[in-house]
């Protein structure tokens, strides 16, 4: 997978700030992470498993997140 993938398959929160974010990819089963600064730099993979973990802490402020 290569990280010149087009932009278009990349996404970032629609309140983010222009510069200062992360964007991410959903591939398969597996999500890419990756600093929208260095795109090219360090790609981060996460399992659907690990994935839907983490959004669903964030959206109850539950788990191992803490959003304070």
């Amino acid at each position: 997978m290569a990280l010149s993938d087009p932009v278009s398959a990349w996404r970032k929160s629609s309140v983010s700030e222009n510069t200062n974010c992360v964007e991410v990819c959903l591939r398969d089963d597996r999500t890419l992470v990756r600093d929208s600064k260095c795109p090219d730099d360090l790609l981060v993979i996460i399992g659907a498993p690990g994935w839907k973990y983490f959004l669903s802490a964030i959206q109850s402020n539950h788990g191992d997140f803490r959003l304070d």
